[in-house]
């Protein structure tokens, strides 16, 4: 019983290393091809959207690089959907010449619906969106780079998440996550032909279709998956954007980081749960990979499970017998491998 269960055991971790290993060598290998190519003069107008529930604390900031653009100013505005924000910091990003839009009092508060409600409600007139944090801080060429991606017929890129702060061991863990992220799950895939994983900010997209993947979403969480799984049923290929930043403030505190996780976690098994019957059919019936590409990731192990799973294993193996001890380790290597 004890070597069923370590083979079982054994295996699930080698499928999870052998697909971390695929992609972070297919990133290292190859380069990455989305970066714009032409030299098209179409200036499209944006809008910068920005949702936050309670984010006082560091909207001011994002609002101010959000605002000071290399572009010309009357081809994009910045958006805050405030949501249960103080009166004083909303008073003070009119004075910047932000437009604010109030939520109304809702118990069911979740980052779709506060967008939804933006899409719904206003007037845009814009052709385009890049969607934000609150606690995000982009370049002042940021606009610039997003128009010329735009203008290579790209219909959605997700830009380069990186890390604002590292000030203590929590958020410069948060912060390899993340560039482990952007190597496996966004270069990687777009390596080998695939779309990249979204992460919910940095976000450009078309605005025509922004409004269509958003239209009638309920999620509580994990709605950038949501968004995923209805682009990649029509069959839009979502690009990476490496040479776009967004600055990210990573969690500082243990508490924060477990509980973010724990959410990511579950809004994962959720989405594997709901379309892992839907992603063989549409591989079968459709051909399409990206799909099942797509429900796969859902179902992968944290990597920071896998690593240290791996390295129990390893330490348990020569008790089981040697051929484990050899499955065990090699399985070590690789996730050690893929990670490094």
């Amino acid at each position: 019983m004890i070597e069923i269960l370590f083979s079982i055991l054994l295996l699930i971790l080698a499928i999870n290393s052998i697909y971390l290993l695929v992609f972070s060598l297919a990133a290292f290998v190859k380069k990455n091809s989305d970066k714009p190519k032409n030299n098209h003069n179409h200036q499209n107008s944006f809008v910068i959207l920005i949702p936050g529930y309670k984010e006082d604390r560091v909207i001011i900031e994002s609002a101010k690089a959000a605002l000071s653009q290399n572009y010309p100013v009357r081809l994009f505005k910045c958006v805050v959907i405030a949501d249960d924000f103080s009166s004083d910091t909303i008073k003070y990003l009119f004075k910047m010449g932000v437009e604010v839009i109030q939520l109304r009092n809702d118990t069911k508060r979740t980052k779709a619906k506060a967008i939804q409600y933006y899409l719904n409600k206003c007037h845009i007139a814009e052709e385009a969106c890049v969607l934000l944090d609150a606690d995000n801080v982009i370049g002042t060429d940021f606009l610039e780079g997003a128009n010329r991606y735009l203008n290579e017929g790209y219909e959605i890129v997700q830009a380069n998440r990186v890390a604002k702060n590292q000030n203590t061991d929590m958020a410069r863990l948060d912060s390899l996550s993340e560039i482990a992220n952007n190597f496996i799950f966004r270069k990687g895939q777009r390596a080998l032909g695939l779309s990249s994983s979204l992460i919910g900010s940095g976000i450009i997209t078309k605005m025509g279709l922004f409004q269509k993947v958003m239209k009638g979403m309920d999620v509580i969480s994990g709605f950038d998956k949501e968004m995923e799984i209805r682009l990649l049923e029509q069959g839009v290929k979502i690009r990476f954007a490496e040479d776009l930043e967004v600055k990210d403030e990573k969690v500082d505190s243990e508490e924060v980081f477990v509980g973010q996780r724990r959410r990511w976690n579950y809004a994962q098994w959720f989405f594997f749960r709901k379309y892992a019957g839907k992603s063989v059919q549409q591989l079968f019936q459709k051909g399409n990979f990206d799909y099942f590409n797509k429900v796969i990731q859902f179902a992968l192990l944290p990597r920071i499970v896998v690593l240290g799973a791996s390295a129990i294993a390893a330490v348990l193996s020569p008790f089981i017998g040697l051929s484990f001890l050899v499955c065990a380790v090699l399985n070590l290597i690789l996730v050690s491998f893929s990670l490094i």
